[in-house]
């Protein structure tokens, strides 16, 4: 169970990226600590939660400063990441981070700095987007078909429709007009009945 407490203007927090590896969780707990004691950093606590947005207005809001393990403590990706950088500038909060060696205050996260952020996620969306149409143009190219299997929706739609179907066949309802009322193809239908032996058992119907 976490406490949430209101901090002193002259504390650091240190805050751990909660996931399931207790061991990495317990080593990052560990380096926090011996970070801050070589700085002289007198460090309140270390919170753990899956997001750090979940307590950012809890919890550090009055404190004078974060260390993290790395920079990706601060979110799953960049957006996420400058959403919270963005917050530790209002509150002038400094940032440590451990691994990466930086540190952020509101002297260095400045516009020109979320700018050169800006253009790192659009780059990194367009890397995505050309990277993507870069795999989808190799497998057309190699004659694989793209998207959704032909006849594939018509069979989820057509699944658990056995005995209406061999109802309707039984009494004698085309194919097509199965087709119409079930809203596929009718070669959708076709298969499906074939595949399921539908037709041959339509003529020794009973009721169920």
């Amino acid at each position: 169970m976490k406490i949430y407490v209101y901090c002193r203007f002259d504390m650091f927090i240190g805050y751990i990226r909660q996931n399931e590896n207790k061991t990495e969780q317990m080593y990052q707990y560990q380096l926090i600590q011996s970070f801050a004691k070589e700085l002289g950093i007198k460090l309140d606590c270390i919170y753990s939660d899956y997001a750090f947005a979940n307590i950012k207005e809890i919890i550090f809001p009055g404190a004078e400063g974060v260390i993290i393990y790395n920079i990706s403590a601060l979110g799953a990706g960049l957006a996420e990441i400058k959403d919270n950088l963005l917050f530790c500038r209002k509150h002038k909060l400094q940032i440590h981070s451990v691994e990466d060696g930086y540190h952020f205050d509101e002297n260095n996260l400045t516009a020109d700095f979320f700018k050169g952020v800006d253009v790192a996620i659009n780059v990194r969306s367009n890397l995505i987007s050309q990277n993507v149409k870069k795999v989808l143009k190799q497998r057309k190219d190699e004659g694989i078909k793209l998207g959704r299997p032909t006849g594939a929706l018509g069979k989820k739609r057509l699944e658990g429709k056995e005995i209406e179907i061999r109802r309707l066949l039984a009494q004698k309802v085309s194919k097509t007009e199965i087709a119409r009322r079930f809203k596929v193809t009718r070669n959708t239908v076709f298969n499906f009945v074939k595949r399921n032996g539908l037709e041959q058992n339509s003529n020794n119907e009973i009721n169920e």
